[in-house]
């Protein structure tokens, strides 16, 4: 008997650490932003990939931009005022953004990258 109540109390604490432990990595994780890669590439050699990215209301977006043309480009994402500047040949830009309002976003090159520079464009979908 005196094993038992001994027992009970330790059993009782550790499930009650534990439930902080998950409650904390819950939030953790909830925390954590999603990243999303796009490749950067003239419309005549493929355009952005992928040109449409879905992504949740209110989550931070970590957007990894990889210009992988020999040429520069830029990121502009007017309808959330994200803009990366100019991206030059072979760099990577990251940025980090939390959409608060659901829709469709246009995204486009914003430096004058080829004579079909006009079509390099993309989507941003918030849901």
């Amino acid at each position: 008997m005196h094993m038992t109540t001994a027992v009970i109390p330790s059993l009782a604490r550790l499930i009650s650490v534990a439930s902080v432990l998950a409650a904390t990595a819950c939030l953790a994780a909830e925390s954590q932003p999603t990243t999303v890669e796009l490749l950067a590439r003239a419309p005549e050699r493929g355009n952005w990939f992928p040109q449409t990215i879905e992504v949740k209301q209110g989550e931070t977006v970590n957007l990894v931009i990889r210009n992988v043309d020999p040429v520069t480009h830029g990121f502009y994402l007017p309808g959330l005022d994200v803009t990366a500047g100019e991206i030059k040949a072979g760099d990577v830009r990251e940025l980090t953004f939390t959409p608060h309002t659901a829709g469709e976003y246009s995204f486009y090159c914003s430096v004058w990258c080829s004579d079909f520079h006009m079509h390099m464009r993309g989507k941003l979908i918030v849901r």
